[in-house]
């Protein structure tokens, strides 16, 4: 396998590059995870709770927090998303799990994101805040993701969901959740004889193999491999990516299918639901993306695969790109189809108000439900823990 031609810099980036070099030369690697961890995940809420109340989608979209047991005696959030001009009819319904390289995310940086999905796709969103490292080690946030889910599932009458139309998502590393989560119900559905439960995933930027266990012999040529040829990319780089996995612990085996769960056969993995990518060409993550998705198809998987040439690691977190509008577009394209029924039919149901995105391009320039309205130093700090 090969896929270097999409891992040189755009002309795209390189631009945008040139024009923020200190915004982009930002950097916190002087402070401790802690700290880093505090400013980011303050910096991602401000921005968050600002969009939301700027664009006024608050009032379309109402919220719940509900308290989630885990198998460790601890608990999680889970907070519900459900657009509030559809009644008490059962919807759809996108359980996500935000990226962060592990380490940064709360209930409130994903406000605006969660929101904005819901309403634009009249669905119900539900963000499952699994726990993160410095504060965790090991495998606490894929079992963190694993008991959400299940929650999800036992009470989908309580939440309004349609319990037939249940798609699975993350960005980063909450694509390396996300992949283990539907692995996870595959079995389980194979060895209770009773039906899958999720409909499709999406998989956006994914990490599903731990950096030790990545296949090099796979590839045609080692220096070609994402991690080498991007090791020196933007927003994600080698170090990062080291630092990232390091604060998991060396307590699990990289090999363990439930970090690497791209390690999977082919053969495990027929019969999987319909799965969607966005991946980005100049990031360490793209080759092992774009390798389980290439299992996936070997295996007779549906797939829905978007590679964006040139871009780094979370680049849609700055609002200046224009591919950050073709992300988000991509993006709720890839779960229209994630939802939709076998036949690929999208019935496509009229706004029941305006779209409040309009609103957030009057107020901030941008409908990025990410970084809008940010200063250029927030857009930094936003972006580079966006991961």
């Amino acid at each position: 396998m090969d896929f270097s031609q999409w891992g040189q810099p755009s002309q795209e980036w390189l631009a945008f590059a040139a024009a923020n070099s200190v915004i982009l030369g930002i950097s916190e690697d002087h402070l401790s995870t802690l700290q880093q961890q505090e400013n980011a995940n303050k910096t991602r809420s401000t921005l968050a709770k600002h969009l939301v109340q700027t664009t006024g989608v608050g009032s379309l979209v109402a919220t719940q927090d509900h308290v989630v047991p885990t198998r460790d005696g601890q608990s999680i959030t889970v907070r519900s998303y459900r657009p509030v001009l559809l009644g008490p009819k059962p919807l759809p319904v996108y359980v996500y799990y935000h990226g962060g390289g592990f380490v940064f995310g709360t209930p409130d940086t994903e406000l605006f994101n969660c929101s904005w999905m819901a309403h634009a796709l009249s669905i119900i969103v539900v963000h499952v805040c699994y726990r993160h490292t410095p504060q965790v080690t090991g495998l606490t946030p894929w079992h963190d993701a694993l008991d959400g889910f299940e929650w999800i599932t036992a009470h989908t009458e309580a939440l309004g969901i349609d319990a037939n139309r249940i798609v699975v998502g993350g960005i980063s590393a909450g694509g390396s959740l996300t992949a283990t989560v539907v692995q996870h119900e595959m079995r389980r559905a194979s060895e209770t004889g009773t039906a899958n439960r999720i409909r499709g995933q999406v998989l956006g930027i994914p990490n599903v193999v731990h950096p030790k266990a990545f296949p090099y012999h796979l590839f045609a040529d080692r220096d070609k491999t994402s991690i080498e040829q991007c090791k020196g990319a933007a927003i994600l780089n080698e170090k990062r990516l080291k630092q990232f996995s390091g604060l998991l612990g060396d307590e699990v085996d990289p090999y363990d299918r439930t970090w690497s769960a791209g390690l999977a056969e082919e053969e495990e993995l027929r019969g999987m639901p319909k799965t969607a990518f966005l991946v980005s060409g100049w990031d360490p993550l793209r080759d092992e993306g774009l390798w389980y998705a290439t299992k996936l198809k070997n295996a007779g998987v549906r797939t829905n695969v978007h590679i964006f040439p040139g871009l780094p690691h979370a680049f849609h977190g700055f609002l200046q790109l224009p591919s950050h509008k073709r992300w988000n577009e991509t993006l709720l394209g890839c779960l229209r189809w994630a939802i939709a029924d076998e036949d690929g039919w999208i019935v496509e149901a009229p706004p029941v108000m305006p779209s409040f995105t309009e609103t957030a391009a009057a107020v901030t320039n941008s409908s990025e439900p990410v970084t809008a309205g940010a200063t250029e130093s927030d857009m930094a700090v936003s972006a580079g823990n966006s991961l």
